[in-house]
């Protein structure tokens, strides 16, 4: 007859002693992965519901050191110590919920407004421009991957949100380029130029779906970017956008392109 199982929680960390049909006890750790408990005495779940000392307790004690340690190694992976700097650049609900969102994987994140330069130590730099007039000192910041400083930008264009590809250093898009290629692509560049220097902030706040799409987005690229993860070279390239009155999420494929030589005149 098969027995029921029995899980119990591990004091002192996110994971549980997990004991099967096979009855052999197992650590079910906060990632999804099962440790084997070598050697464990008969009392181990006794020793999970009292307080008494045993030979049961002391291995209770060494198993809870040992996830512990391996918890502190994923949250390592999760968001390594030389890039936890983060220094957020806007104001309102997307950056105070960002905010929120980073310090709670571990970030170490500051805020600025759209007039105050980033902070010196960061190692990212994320702008959030709810209009034209919170994207004008974009140009300037276009030199922080220069100085070894990833650069990250987040816009809404009327209703509409955009994230720019992700800059880590001087061969990605910068902001003007971005522009640029926008311009290019556009069937009413006239108007588009017009807008992108003039256009006013959405006279709507976002809507929560808009908020959720947008917030996953920009939180996908900056894993990413803290993980060095595979999909890294393809985000320093795409243009994300989201058109909530319609629904529709878009990738497109932005290219750096060199400078243009300087005119001689004669």
């Amino acid at each position: 007859m098969t027995s029921e199982p029995r899980i119990l929680p591990l004091p002192g960390s996110g994971a549980h002693l997990v004991v099967g049909a096979d009855g052999r006890p197992r650590i079910r750790l906060r990632t999804g992965r099962f440790a084997l408990v070598d050697a464990p005495p008969a009392e181990l779940f006794g020793a999970l519901e009292s307080d008494a000392e045993s030979d049961a307790a002391v291995t209770l004690d060494r198993v809870t050191r040992e996830v512990q340690e391996r918890e502190a190694a994923d949250a390592l992976r999760r968001w390594p110590v030389d890039r936890r700097a983060v220094c957020l650049i806007g104001t309102g609900p997307f950056v105070d919920e960002l905010e929120r969102m980073l310090a709670g994987w571990g970030a170490q994140v500051t805020v600025v407004d759209t007039a105050s330069e980033p902070v010196d130590d960061a190692a990212l730099v994320i702008a959030y421009a709810e209009g034209a007039h919170d994207r004008r000192r974009w140009a300037a910041l276009d030199l922080l991957p220069q100085r070894g400083i990833a650069w990250l930008r987040v816009h809404r264009e009327g209703e509409s949100i955009l994230i720019d590809p992700l800059a880590i250093d001087a061969s990605d898009p910068t902001s003007s380029q971005v522009a640029t290629r926008r311009l290019a692509a556009s069937s009413a560049p006239a108007s588009s130029e017009a807008w992108q220097h003039a256009g006013p902030p959405a006279a709507v706040p976002v809507d929560d779906a808009t908020r959720v799409l947008a917030l996953a987005r920009t939180l996908h690229v900056i894993l990413a970017w803290a993980q060095g993860g595979a999909e890294l070279d393809r985000l320093r390239t795409t243009l994300w956008k989201l058109l909530p009155a319609t629904g529709a999420v878009s990738e497109h494929t932005v290219l750096p392109f060199p400078a243009a030589p300087r005119r001689v005149l004669r």
